[in-house]
């Protein structure tokens, strides 16, 4: 059997998810709607760029895993919190564009704390609700009157992404169980 290739931290892709971080950042620091849209841009091209990356040079890592959604959830949060002091965007709005985040987040943590080894791995629900995520970031930008239209397309495939990743995560163990038996 093959050994397993460890490409290291430093990789392509996971300096482009790590790039999310202070992309995040900006969007505290700018109020130009120019520059949050070339944000939001950039940040969402970086999201498609580095899994496609670390597939196409065999960099992929359990680390990339980990990171590239944290860096998502990051950046998405950075980008609402900043738009809370301007009014553009409530707390009911700002708990609803990050709740599959809280339940990703703390499934993840609350499965480490009981000693499993559960790994959030990317699921469609999850992708399509980022891409929701980055919609909602740019209608706050450009078109405030359709930022309830994308909360609740948020809400909707947040509460389907926490129901696909609960019955993914209750599928593993089942499998798990079986394989010690």
């Amino acid at each position: 059997m093959p050994e397993k290739h460890d490409p290291g931290f430093l990789t392509v892709s996971n300096l482009l998810s790590l790039s999310r971080i202070p992309l995040g950042v900006m969007f505290l620091v700018t109020n130009d709607p120019k520059a949050l849209a070339i944000i939001v841009l950039v940040g969402s091209l970086t999201d498609l760029l580095d899994g496609v990356i670390a597939r196409v040079s065999r960099t992929t890592s359990e680390v990339g895993i980990l990171l590239d959604p944290f860096c998502d959830k990051i950046f998405v949060l950075l980008g609402v919190v900043s738009f809370l002091p301007s009014g553009r965007l409530d707390w009911a709005g700002f708990v609803i564009l990050i709740l599959r985040d809280i339940f990703t987040g703390g499934s993840y943590l609350v499965s480490r704390l009981v000693g499993r080894d559960m790994h959030p791995r990317s699921r469609m629900p999850g992708k399509v609700t980022t891409f929701f995520q980055f919609l909602t970031l740019l209608a706050l930008i450009f078109r405030p009157g359709l930022v309830l239209l994308f909360i609740l397309a948020v809400g909707i495939t947040s509460v389907y992404a926490i129901i696909d990743y609960g019955v993914y995560l209750i599928k593993q163990e089942q499998l798990s169980r079986l394989e010690k038996e």
